[in-house]
């Protein structure tokens, strides 16, 4: 693919990515690829991998070294997409001589995962997705307040003992946090939120400033799991089948407790869909949505365009037989991409897939589509179909039976002026210039005309058309029409278990590397380039584990101020977290004597 090829296409109107795309898929053949953009139609080919280089794409410049260390944290035996590398199964050294490791490197850093074993895979991505509830709205679930969560030094490794204070239900059918002797009878039978109870010191742990600890167990939470949990656990291969399971039972939790409703809400949007054997739309809660390898496309927009609208290309299916829509939006949005396995097609993707650090899924809505998304649908094809006769009439303008006709009317001119004394003495000669004259002059004007005819119809087909790019006007309409109100911000990346992203309150990323070899964990900042980049990176093929990705409503993140305020007000969350301190503290203190004696 050459420089001037892309050139070419850019003329035309066309963007440079969608330029890109059609020259990779035709073997840089620009009249094919042409045809591509248009009607979808690619030449018969040999199959072959893509070869765009990434160069065209933000490469980090802040922290150039950034991603270059994270792969050397990986296992040198494995291949590049391998980004899993599970820590050695050597004994576990003690509480004091893993200090350092124990205490944050900064005080500013985030508070991470340590990665348990491979058998415990799933465990990884229910204690990634409770940092980012975390992040993001904590505060909804430190409002009960347990009085005491009985500190155990151990607890992050998943050792606890419960919590003193239980729940009890009233006879007037209310519901109290109550000492656990107060519990008489069937009071001993309640189910108690212990789920709540472990993510609560998570939460402490997480949220207060002057706690040091550097990292949780993934295994913290596996000792309170509910049973429906664990079967899944236990009977399904995919994060996609587990972890609705797992966030339902979080949010039941939370439910059980006094003055807390409505945080189903938070996790589980709803979406529409029309069953092939059903005369009517069919509503359905959906608590995360995932993507097979296959489905993988250049940017995060046209895997949902393929999931929820029709093919642009088709102009034989109607608009109004796609139903698939979503409905009312929570304000977290749960993405996963699954990995591979022995179904997975051979996925090539040149240069990964765009996640967008903004997104607006409101595009994707009942309403959306009612108001906005079916018209630019029906345009885009009205557009798409007179670009299709514009380039074909600009292609008879520039030929007939194979000779271009301009040349040819050049050459013609040319042989006649040769002999100019024939022009001057035979008016035949001179008329018929003439008229070869006036015919290049309204072939040139009607190639110009239609050249910007079909240059203001690309223009509208990669912009205010444009569905996979709805940055470039679809987003500024749907605000206009009362549909997008604010963006979801992104706000965990998670590549695997060894290797993911965490933006904190005030926008900081941070990368976690987990070392192979070692086990250390790696806190490095990190820039919005290095996160966008490393994704790319890492879907260019099929992973090996999950990708998951969690997006907030920004009105939706918590302020610093009021969980700081909340948590303040929680006596058992906030007494968890001094003694989780002190308790480092001390250690240091044993650990500082012991090495004094040594020496």
């Amino acid at each position: 693919m050459s420089e001037a090829s892309i050139r070419s296409l850019l003329e035309m109107g066309i963007t440079r990515e969608v330029a890109i795309e059609a020259l990779a898929k035709t073997n840089g053949n620009i009249e094919a690829s042409v045809n591509y953009i248009f009607s979808g139609e690619l030449p018969q080919q040999d199959a072959q991998v893509d070869t765009v280089e990434l160069r065209s794409y933000p490469q980090p410049e802040e922290n150039a070294e950034f991603v270059e260390n994270a792969v050397a944290a990986v296992d040198s035996s494995q291949s590049e997409n391998e980004s899993t590398n599970w820590p050695d199964s050597n004994p576990v050294p003690s509480y004091e001589d893993r200090l350092v490791q124990h205490t944050k490197n900064k005080p500013d850093d985030p508070i991470v995962v340590q990665m348990g074993s491979e058998n415990s895979i799933m465990e990884n991505y229910f204690a990634l997705f409770c940092l980012a509830v975390g992040f993001g709205f904590p505060h909804k679930f430190l409002e009960p307040d347990f009085k005491d969560l009985v500190y155990c030094k151990d607890w992050y490794q998943g050792h606890s003992l419960k919590p003193k204070f239980r729940i009890k239900f009233e006879s007037n059918e209310t519901v109290a946090i109550v000492p656990q002797e107060e519990l008489t009878g069937q009071d001993s039978l309640v189910l108690q939120p212990e789920l709540l109870w472990q993510f609560q010191k998570l939460l402490a742990i997480q949220n207060v400033p002057s706690c040091q600890r550097k990292f949780v167990s993934s295994k913290f939470l596996t000792k309170a799991l509910e049973p429906q949990v664990v079967d899944k656990l236990n009977n399904c291969d995919h994060l996609h089948d587990v972890l609705p399971s797992f966030i339902k039972s979080l949010a039941t939790d939370a439910e059980l407790c006094p003055g807390v409703s409505s945080i189903k809400e938070l996790f589980i949007s709803t979406a529409y869909y029309k069953p092939p054997s059903e005369p009517d739309m069919v509503e359905t809660l959906v608590s995360l949505l995932h993507f097979m390898p296959e489905e993988y496309e250049s940017n995060l927009y046209k895997m949902f365009n393929a999931l929820l609208f029709p093919d642009d290309n088709d102009s034989t299916s109607d608009l109004e037989d796609s139903q698939n829509s979503l409905g009312n939006l929570a304000p977290l949005i749960t993405i996963v991409f699954d990995e591979m396995d022995e179904s997975t097609e051979s996925a090539n993707l040149a240069n990964g897939v765009e996640v967008p650090l903004e997104f607006y899924p409101q595009i994707y809505t009942e309403k959306a589509k009612k108001l906005l998304i079916n018209d630019i649908l029906m345009k885009s094809r009205e557009a798409q179909a007179e670009a299709r006769e514009a380039l074909r009439t600009l292609s008879d303008l520039k030929s007939y039976q194979g000779k271009h006709i301009h040349s040819f009317l050049n050459s013609t001119l040319d042989f006649i002026a040769k002999d100019a004394k024939s022009i001057s003495q035979q008016p035949e000669v001179a008329a018929l210039v003439s008229s070869l004259e006036l015919l290049k002059e309204n072939l040139g004007s009607r190639k110009t005309t239609k050249m910007a005819e079909y240059k203001a119809l690309t223009q509208k087909i990669n912009n205010e058309f444009n569905l996979s790019h709805p940055e470039l006007g679809i987003i500024e309409a749907a605000t206009r029409l009362g549909i997008i109100d604010e963006p979801y911000l992104l706000t965990t990346a998670v590549i695997s278990p060894a290797n993911y992203f965490l933006r904190q309150r005030n926008g900081q990323w941070h990368h976690v590397v987990t070392r192979s070899a070692t086990g250390d964990i790696d806190v490095i900042p990190a820039t919005p380039k290095d996160v966008l980049y490393t994704i790319r990176l890492h879907t260019r093929t099929a992973s090996e584990t999950p990708l998951m990705f969690t997006y907030f409503k920004k009105s939706a993140i918590d302020s610093d101020e009021m969980v700081k305020e909340t948590i303040q007000k929680n006596g058992g969350c906030f007494n968890f977290a001094r003694k989780d301190q002190k308790a480092l503290e001390d250690s240091a203190i044993v650990v500082e004597k012991e090495q004094l004696m040594d020496l």
